[in-house]
Parts: C-alpha cells; structure tokens; sequence
C-alpha cells in the first residue's frame, strides 16, 4: 500500500510511515487542541516536503483569520494560493445559503438545505482537485454539519460526504469537536479509516496535551498515549515518551 507522510514530526512513526494513500482520516478534540494546526500543517508539508499540491476547506473561521494565525508558525498560504499549490474554499454550513470561493472571480451560490450545500461543496473540491492536481484535503470542520435538528438529517449527510471524499484521489482530513468523555461515539469515528484523537488535560494545575491513535484500518499502529507539543514550528509529537491517565477523571478542553 502507497502511504502519504503526514510531516508532522514524530507521528508517522506511530503508523508505520505515514497514512495509506486515499484513505479519510479523522482529527478529533476539544478547543484548542491544536485540530486545525494538525490539518494545515499536513497540507503545508505536503506542499514544502513533497510537492503535492492541497485544498482546505474552512466550515467555521474565515480564510483571512486562519492565513494570519499560520503565519505564526511561519506558513505563508497566500504564497502558495498564488502559485495556485493551494486551494482554500469557505463553505457556510450555519446559515445553509453561502458558498464562497475565495479567488479572483469569487461565486456565491444559494443553498437552501444541506443536501444541496454538501452537492455544491462536493462540487467544487472535485473541480479544484483536478484544476491543481491536489493530492490532499483538509476538511474543518464537520462539526459545523451537525447544527440540524434532525439526528437522522446530521448521520445522512456524515455519510454522504464520507462516501464521496472516498472517492477522491486525495487523502483527506477531517476536523470534528468533542465534548466531554462521555463514550459515546460518532458516526464520523465509525465511517472512517482512521481517528486521531487529541487530549488537553488538566493535571493539577497544569493541562498536558496527549495524542492517542484510536484506530488506523490496514495499519499496526501504536496504541499508547504519546506528548505533543504545540510550538513556533507546529506540532511535534514525542514518540518516545508516553503519557499515563485516570481515563475515567479526563477533561478535554
């Protein structure tokens, strides 16, 4: 099987060289764990490392607000938008009626219900994948699709775009919020290859921050809690430490 590297320092050793080529992954967590770092720093590296060209998709935060919090690990994504090695597009999920691609000829098309948000969405990665050749997508973040009020209209439409990003000659992302401990899983965790997830936990007085790989399909993959680090150069995962917790008394932030 084909693996992508995923550049993030210290994970690929936990999944035997990088992720298998086309598969979706999930990236879980509380705020501020680092999701959306974990995300662009994949899309970055492949750029830099490995000269595969990728799309982000932005469902929460504007495309000006995220490219000025990643200056601060020093990735110039309109430098590579402008070398067109980057696609970034932001879809409205909240109010189901904008779909914006941020370019020079920006578009904006009416939605009426997600169904049709998602077909457009879809749509649109699928234009820009073959326009570029990406070979990586970052999607952030789904949680942001489960406002219905409809639990069967939210596991629909999961599944739909699950289906259709495998379909995609890209490996792909996805960004997903928890809440709580509670066991419980979700659609998304069921549906896709893999699940990242990434721990914030209060340690006295302190928070530690703690990656656990809980599943990665076609891959032996390390099954301990291993320290990351968020710092001016991006996540750095410690491989060879791990990190030992009360599960039944962690508070994810």
């Amino acid at each position: 099987m084909s693996r992508t590297r995923t550049s993030i320092p210290g994970f690929d050793e936990l999944i035997e060289g990088g992720f298998v080529e086309n598969d979706v992954i999930l990236v879980t967590g509380g705020p501020g764990a680092g999701k959306t770092t974990f995300g662009i720093q994949y899309l970055m590296g492949g750029i830099v490392e490995q000269d595969q060209p990728g799309i982000y998709v932005t469902m929460e935060e504007t495309p000006v607000r995220v490219i000025r919090n990643m200056w601060r690990f020093g990735w110039d994504m309109e430098k590579f938008v402008r070398e067109d090695m980057l696609r970034i597009v932001q879809v409205n999920p909240v109010q189901f009626k904008n779909f914006i691609k941020p370019d020079s000829q920006s578009s904006t098309i009416k939605v009426d219900e997600e169904g049709y948000m998602l077909e457009n969405m879809m749509n649109q990665v699928q234009s820009m994948i073959k326009e570029i050749s990406a070979k990586r997508l970052f999607i952030d973040s789904i949680t942001s699709l489960k406002i219905s009020t409809s639990e069967s209209m939210v596991r629909f439409t999961i599944m739909e775009m699950i289906k259709n990003l495998e379909n995609l000659d890209c490996t792909t992302l996805l960004s997903s919020e928890i809440k709580g401990n509670d066991g419980d899983f979700t659609v998304e965790e069921y549906l896709c290859e893999g699940v990242i997830k990434l721990h914030v936990i209060r340690t006295g007085m302190n928070k530690e921050r703690a990656i656990e790989i809980l599943k990665m399909r076609g891959v032996k993959h390390d099954e301990l809690l291993h320290p990351y680090s968020i710092t001016e150069m991006g996540i750095i995962i410690h491989p060879n430490d791990s990190v030992i917790i009360d599960r039944e008394n962690i508070v994810n932030f």
